[in-house]
């Protein structure tokens, strides 16, 4: 995993990164850049129709490792120190909070994760980025992929499965956004204090990203890795420091393949940024000198992406246009309780409402703030799209942005809580109580916020336990390739239907069809298909027993076996018991794989 991580972004960081960054900032570069590079160099390999092997994936690690040997060989002010290993044990610190916290799961949780671990697998098959899923699933292949990239070569170099790559890695990345916090967070204030507060608030005092495991939502998880790291490079871009140039523009490619929503949260940003740099340099020759290596870096950028955003939006019916949802009454504000329930639950919990007043003060004083102000803005705005009424942006729901708000709330806070306690030490006039207070600070943030936020998953949301993944074992080992499965399903909404238990992983483990294959068999396909497979769910939902409807279901998805977990669905393994042409070939700590037919 270390080699996946970081080295391509040490490779950067030795010929061009920044010296007089403290280690924890660099080494959040680094992350950010090693995640961006793999993006573009999967989707420069899928342009030119070049798969890569193994071995091709090891020369690039071989290559990155002779340029770093080579670099720090030739330059002088490479001079690692004891700091560096206290942003390794600070950063490994975190990554066993998050591997804590994921310690319950033998799979990653939801939905979502389904069709990762999907893709994963269909990438190491690939040897990169593909057109389309098939023979899994049909129609062409646009989703964001740098998360995916990613694990992809972190799965093939380890020889983990995909399943296991995707939660590990997901936890590394989990942990990554509060360096990327931080990195964040000393480029506006300068003051190690108030990044290390919002790092450890990001970590440990709010909902998210932590509640992101219970969801499997990996790819806005890149893509708030690498948010931050982008918005931090252009504000030192168009402050002068012309070193940070490729850095923008390879954080912005990657930024824009992680995730669409990321993407417009940094178009936000950059909007602010340019704006406010208008209004305060735009008689300086020197101003428009910066603005226009912002502006172009950024535009390189999205020229790197830019095959592939074309991409998804030929297959795509997303909207950006802004929209005004306002109520028709008074009482509309704040009638709709459950979609205000639904807000404060995402905000939460109790360390998260005590963060959300801090970073109302942290708001006030980084308008005060001449470098603070696009943040603060950018900020504003995003809360004011959090409100379940306002301002809408297209496709993108007020939940949406509520679940990102984190960032900003984490990086405020951590200005108003340094501030408080810097106002102490004046009060008192003790710089060591000062210093003191600010040590408790964090130590209660850890110790509340920590307790408070211990168990993030959501048990509705764990579809497999240890006995699916004996049963998915077994499956692969014991059953044909063409072998097509009945699973109980449910709704999922717009017509979809999910799995309700380890049935719904066979697909992306097993590669074995089933009625559940995933709920991304919408994405890209035909109406046909989509509306075929709709319909076997619907009617899989609602079998009791192996009746006229069972068989013809049987029948018409031409389906050989059935999964079946111990109370879990409608169909129950005690009612196949007493079925003729329905034969038990596996049954073990409840779970139990039917042959059907033969």
């Amino acid at each position: 995993m270390v080699l996946v991580l970081i080295l391509p972004g040490i490779c950067w960081w030795v010929w061009l990164g920044n010296r007089d960054e403290d280690p924890l900032e660099s080494l959040a570069l680094i992350l950010g850049v090693s995640i961006s590079l793999g993006a573009v160099l999967a989707l420069l390999l899928y342009l030119i129709k070049l798969p890569i092997s193994l071995v091709g994936l090891m020369s690039y690690y071989l290559i990155c490792l002779g340029l770093i040997a080579w670099g720090v060989l030739r330059k002088r002010d490479i001079k690692p120190g004891w700091h560096w290993l206290g942003a390794g044990l600070f950063f490994g610190g975190l990554v066993a909070w998050r591997m804590w916290q994921a310690r319950e799961l033998v799979l990653p949780a939801w939905v979502d994760s389904l069709h990762h671990v999907l893709i994963v697998r269909k990438m190491l098959e690939a040897g990169g980025l593909m057109e389309t899923l098939s023979p899994y699933l049909p129609g062409p292949f646009y989703y964001h992929f740098a998360f995916h990239a990613f694990a992809a070569q972190f799965a093939a170099l380890s020889g983990i499965p995909p399943a296991q790559a995707v939660l590990a890695l997901g936890q590394v990345l989990n942990a990554a956004v509060g360096l990327s916090v931080y990195h964040l967070g000393k480029t506006l204030s300068k003051d190690w204090r108030i990044a290390g507060l919002a790092a450890l608030l990001v970590i440990f005092a709010t909902k998210m990203p932590a509640y992101y495991l219970s969801w499997g939502r990996y790819t806005l998880l890149t893509g708030l890795v690498l948010l931050p790291l982008a918005m931090a490079a252009s504000m030192r871009l168009l402050a002068g420091e012309r070193r940070y140039w490729l850095a923008v523009i390879f954080l912005t490619a990657g930024t824009l393949l992680a995730h669409y929503f990321t993407a417009v949260l940094l178009a936000l940003f950059l909007l602010a940024l340019g704006g406010f740099h208008l209004l305060t340099t735009c008689k300086t020759r020197a101003g428009w000198r910066d603005l226009l290596r912002l502006v172009s870096s950024v535009l390189a950028g999205l020229l790197l992406a830019l095959p592939w955003l074309v991409r998804v939006f030929q297959n795509t019916g997303m909207r950006l246009a802004p929209e005004l949802n306002i109520p028709e009454s008074p009482n509309g504000y704040f009638g709709n309780t459950d979609q205000w329930r639904y807000l404060w639950y995402l905000l939460g919990p109790e360390s998260g409402y005590v963060l959300l007043g801090l970073a109302v003060v942290g708001l006030v004083l980084a308008f005060w703030r001449t470098r603070w102000r696009a943040f603060a803005l950018w900020s504003l705005v995003l809360m004011a799209f959090t409100l379940p009424w306002g301002l809408r942006l297209g496709s993108f729901r007020n939940d949406h942005f509520a679940i990102v708000l984190c960032l900003p709330l984490a990086v405020l806070g951590g200005l108003a809580s340094a501030n408080l306690v810097d106002l102490l030490g004046r009060m008192i006039k003790n710089q060591l109580a000062s210093k003191v207070a600010m040590a408790v600070l964090a130590l209660g943030v850890i110790a509340w916020g920590g307790w408070l936020t211990r168990d993030v998953i959501n048990d509705q949301t764990v579809l497999a336990r240890e006995e699916d993944l004996r049963a998915l074992a077994w499956i692969e080992e014991n059953t044909p390739q063409e072998a097509r499965f009945l699973v109980n399903t449910t709704g999922w909404g717009f017509g979809v239907y999910r799995g309700v238990d380890g049935g719904a992983w066979i697909l992306p483990i097993t590669g074995r069809w089933s009625l559940a294959p995933t709920i991304f068999y919408p994405f890209g396909a035909e109406k046909d298909f989509v509306r075929v497979v709709n319909d076997w769910g619907a009617r899989a939902s609602k079998l009791r027993g192996c009746g006229a409807d069972f068989w013809a279901l049987v029948e018409e998805a031409r389906l050989s076996h059935v999964y079946l977990r111990e109370g879990v669905g409608n169909l129950k393994a005690e009612v196949l018991e007493e079925c003729e042409g329905v034969e038990k070939i596996y049954d073990v700590d409840g779970v139990s794989v039917w042959q059907v037919g033969e």
